[in-house]
């Protein structure tokens, strides 16, 4: 078994959590067809925007178009504010969880499915390196798409073996454990106990004894 050399992160309810809560609330507030809304409420897809195929003035205009909004150019802040509302805390396990890999010399990656408007509030961006960020928008891909671990793998120069992709999707850690990536569905009451266990694997000990 390969060394470990990094751990990669997803970022929405992994790192910190997030909801888009305040931004359903606000669309309820501005639609014409309550009912509608009702019924369409959480069903929109960001896959487009998520993988840098639409700007963030056509994914406004979709948005209102989806909830029944007569769209305003107005909207567009209204419209960032609420998407950065939804953003919470950092994670304490998830922070004490990095720290502790990267005093022992394995290096703490993030690979988001993210909103492009997101892009400047990362949480974690004091503590990971710019280059080891991974955006969906920038890869033009979407997790549990196989091929966006590759291109990460190939970005990080290292083998699948070398690597801990830890997300709170299942469908997301399944993806990349079938490549050989060693996968943690996230639990923040578990995810020490489980990375652990993942470097404490005999093969990787007597890997380490050797060095």
């Amino acid at each position: 078994m390969a060394k470990i050399k990094y751990c990669i992160w997803d970022v929405g309810n992994v790192i910190y959590n997030y909801s888009l809560d305040p931004l359903h609330d606000w669309c309820e507030q501005h639609t014409s067809d309550f009912n509608t809304f009702q019924e369409r409420k959480g069903r929109f897809s960001y896959n487009d925007y998520m993988k840098g195929l639409v700007s963030y003035d056509e994914l406004c205009r979709q948005l209102c178009d989806f909830y029944q909004i007569p769209y305003q150019e107005k909207y567009k802040p209204e419209i960032n504010k609420a998407f950065h509302s939804g953003i919470k805390n950092y994670i304490p396990e998830t922070l004490q969880m990095q720290q502790e890999l990267q005093s022992k010399g394995i290096e703490n990656c993030i690979l988001s499915n993210a909103l492009p408007i997101l892009a400047g509030s990362n949480k974690a961006a004091e503590n990971i390196d710019p280059e080891h960020i991974f955006c969906s928008f920038d890869l033009g891909l979407l997790k549990p798409d196989p091929q966006i671990y590759t291109e990460v793998r190939n970005k990080l120069d290292c083998r699948f073996e070398e690597l801990i992709f830890v997300d709170d999707k299942a469908k997301n850690t399944a993806a990349a454990a079938k490549l050989g990536i060693h996968t943690v569905t996230f639990n923040p009451q578990t995810i020490r106990k489980e990375i652990n266990k993942i470097l404490t694997t005999p093969l990787l000990m007597k890997q380490k004894e050797r060095e």
